[in-house]
């Protein structure tokens, strides 16, 4: 468990050094940009991340590429990512179904249908789906993954990253108005991002639904021992996400209200009974696809 606690002492530590610098950064883009306070606080919080990272994989001897889940020679991992990718659009494309057929997401009154405008989403979504999956691949299912699971074994290592996953999909997702960001706005919006755990009934299907996404991932990486399912998968769902997100607003729809949580209008417990076909889908067919992305026998495992 000190692997666990190192990384995640790390990640408070950015979190509140991002805090205390995320204001003068934000007035300093002023001066070229207008981004929004929560884009910039999450920014710097990673960059932050990210120093911090170099140095404790160094103390926790994280040296090979092995070690970050890059074990596979290059072009099998892209080949496997790739595919994985397209898997991952698939299946988010049956959730992304479900929102619009039951109303529960609505056309954008301000999405005009189109070739280029589905063009200009979907480089929206891939630009987003390579970077963020890329970003948290590494670091929870390749390098934190790794340290913990030599001291506790795969499968704790695997539901501890899942779970701290999910926690922190909740930052920076509230927004402070203009007029009220000042000094202490990076603290603000630290306290905003995580007050609502402190309501379970709230958030509880948020969370659940990026706990599954988490586990689903985490179990490519037990049964591969590499993250070039888990950054293919990823990378395809954030890709129909953001997609929705660029073209769709909540609609209304008392009969299925229940089933799409209020904390964004996108997740919720419709991803529970999904993500869990998903999840048996990979492992009776483990042995069909194990092998072709670890590059090793299904027995070894």
């Amino acid at each position: 468990m000190r692997a666990f606690l190192w990384f995640l002492g790390l990640i408070v530590l950015a979190g509140l050094i991002g805090a205390a610098i995320a204001y003068p950064a934000y007035e300093l883009t002023l001066h070229f940009a207008h981004w929004a306070f929560h884009r910039v606080a999450s920014r710097i919080a990673m960059l932050v991340l990210i120093a911090g990272l170099v140095w404790l994989c160094r103390r926790l001897n994280l040296e090979t590429r092995r070690d970050f889940g890059y074990g596979l020679p290059w072009r099998r991992f892209l080949s496997q990512s790739l595919l994985w990718g397209v898997i991952g659009m698939a299946t988010a494309a049956v959730g992304a179904a479900f929102l619009l057929l039951t109303h529960l997401r609505v056309m954008d009154a301000q999405f005009i249908p189109g070739a280029s405008s589905f063009a200009r989403i979907f480089l929206i979504g891939v630009g987003s789906g390579i970077s963020v999956a890329l970003l948290e691949e590494t670091v929870m299912r390749g390098a934190m993954h790794t340290a913990i699971e030599r001291e506790s074994g795969a499968w704790t290592a695997a539901l501890l990253t899942a779970l701290l996953f999910a926690l922190l999909h909740f930052f920076a997702k509230v927004r402070i108005p203009a007029d009220e960001i000042g000094w202490g706005s990076g603290f603000d919006l630290l306290l905003r991002s995580f007050a609502p755990l402190g309501h379970p009934a709230l958030v509880a299907d948020s969370y659940l639904s990026w706990l599954v996404v988490g586990l689903i991932l985490s179990l490519t990486r037990v049964l591969t021992g590499n993250i070039a399912v888990a950054i293919g998968l990823h990378a395809g769902w954030v890709v129909v996400l953001r997609m929705l997100q660029e073209s769709t607003a909540a609609g209304i729809s008392p009969a299925y209200a229940a089933w799409v949580g209020r904390f964004d209008g996108l997740l919720g417990y419709w991803l529970l009974p999904w993500g869990a076909a998903i999840a048996a889908a990979l492992w009776f067919t483990r042995s069909a696809w194990v092998h072709c992305a670890s590059g090793s026998s299904t027995s070894s495992r």
